[in-house]
């Protein structure tokens, strides 16, 4: 009696391609500055004093925390009159940038003034491309 085991074909091996993060997930400035952070009752400062008019890539680290406020911060928080939080979406795809609104929140105006900024998820980390806050009382606040 010949043996009827049938045998399968081996399995085609599994091929991932990892998209390569963009150069801004690496080249970036690093910011630990506490006064920053929602949490800080640190006195106003000046953000137009930090970034200039062209953007620059930021990390959030450290006391300074990890991300971007994205809901309105009272004002006279984080080191600012005019205290800045992110508005538009986050990207959930890694390597992904994408572009919305800074809101600088101030007395009754959850919008006072604002600007456009441009957020890279860079898988563990995002960074962000700021420029100058509209005025030297706003700024951006992280959590």
């Amino acid at each position: 009696m010949a043996d009827s085991q049938t045998q399968c074909p081996p399995p085609e091996p599994i091929t991932t391609t990892e998209t390569p993060l963009p150069p801004q997930c690496w080249n970036y400035t690093l910011n630990t500055d506490g006064t920053r952070h929602v949490n800080s009752s640190s006195g106003p400062k000046c953000d137009p004093n930090k970034f200039a008019y062209l953007a620059k890539w930021v990390r959030f680290s450290g006391a300074a925390g990890t991300l971007f406020a994205t809901s309105m911060i009272p004002p006279n928080c984080c080191g600012a009159y005019y205290t800045g939080y992110y508005t538009g979406l986050m990207s959930t795809q890694c390597g992904d940038t994408v572009t919305g609104k800074v809101c600088y929140n101030w007395n009754t105006n959850t919008c006072y003034m604002s600007n456009m900024i441009s957020v890279t998820n860079c898988k563990d980390f995002f960074v962000y491309a700021l420029v100058a806050s509209p005025n030297c009382s706003g700024r951006y606040c992280t959590i």
